[in-house]
């Protein structure tokens, strides 16, 4: 669903944005002492995977496609299979942030007994271990995810079962993975307001300010990168039922699948000064010693 000119003036340009982002959000978590808590260790995987996601896209899909080679072509689902393992990574990694932070708001003396750093390096690598093996096993042993030269572009092998791995491996799996982790999202939300409103007489002006910023941070962050998501495989999957121009199904497919990984990183800049003052190398007074991420 990618002609040369499309991939050329937009999937191009959006794979390096997003390796670009991406990359410079990992380095920064990884720098940041702010960040040396189990929420900025899952920050970081989850930029590292949408890095690499973006970057193999750029360095090996682009020129594939672009350039027509044979060799790339032949080896494709390796590409696809790679691509979809970051993509399905970085969605693990948000469903664990997501379960971190209702432990952390609803039941905080069992998150500072059992959620420390130690642990949450071997749900990173559960996570890792996890999404591996169910990839391997979906998109290299079941099905191949490769490149199609009738719509130039990656799809799932054109087989009745490949078709129904596609729909409840892949689509059905992640839409009900993304949707509870914007409903946890949204208690775990709830809960900070409830207690926002029941301490607020304890505390001075400038820290109910501070909290006030805080959760607008935490609202537009949760919301918005589960609804991207969401959003993102929604127009992936159904964009092709409906509407037959190319742009359209272009940036519905293709454009999407690849730009919701940019967003993530674009969020995660917006929604924590702390990452973008050092990116830009901007000075503070007062570092924020709590991530929201």
């Amino acid at each position: 669903m990618a002609d040369v000119d499309q991939i050329l003036l937009v999937l191009v340009p959006i794979s390096i944005v997003g390796a670009v982002l991406n990359w410079s959000s990992f380095y920064s978590i990884c720098k940041l002492t702010s960040y040396k808590h189990s929420f900025g260790y899952l920050s970081a995987n989850q930029a590292l995977a949408d890095a690499l996601h973006s970057t193999i896209f750029l360095l090996y899909f682009c020129p594939m496609a672009l350039l027509d080679h044979s060799f790339l072509k032949q080896y494709s689902h390796f590409c696809g299979f790679i691509l979809l393992f970051f993509y399905e990574l970085s969605i693990m990694t948000h469903l664990a942030v997501s379960f971190k932070r209702f432990f952390s708001i609803w039941f905080p003396v069992i998150f500072k007994k059992h959620f420390d750093v130690p642990r949450t390096k071997v749900v990173i690598g559960v996570l890792w271990c996890y999404t591996l093996i169910q990839a391997t096993v979906l998109y290299e042993v079941l099905c191949y995810f490769y490149f199609d030269e009738e719509i130039r572009f990656l799809t799932f092998t054109k087989t009745p079962f490949c078709a129904i791995i596609g729909t409840y491996g892949d689509f059905l799996k992640n839409t009900v993975i993304v949707t509870f982790m914007m409903s946890v999202d949204i208690l775990n939300l709830i809960k900070v307001k409830v207690k926002s409103y029941q301490i607020k007489n304890t505390l001075t002006n400038a820290a109910i300010e501070k909290l006030s910023c805080r959760d607008r941070r935490f609202l537009r962050q949760t919301i918005i990168q589960g609804s991207v998501y969401m959003l993102g495989m929604i127009t992936y999957f159904f964009t092709p039922i409906y509407f037959e121009n190319r742009w359209i199904l272009f940036f519905g497919t293709s454009f999407s699948w690849v730009a919701v990984h940019v967003a993530d990183g674009l969020i995660l800049l917006i929604c924590n000064p702390e990452i973008r003052h050092y990116i830009f190398h901007v000075k503070t007074n007062v570092q924020v010693a709590t991530v929201t991420m």
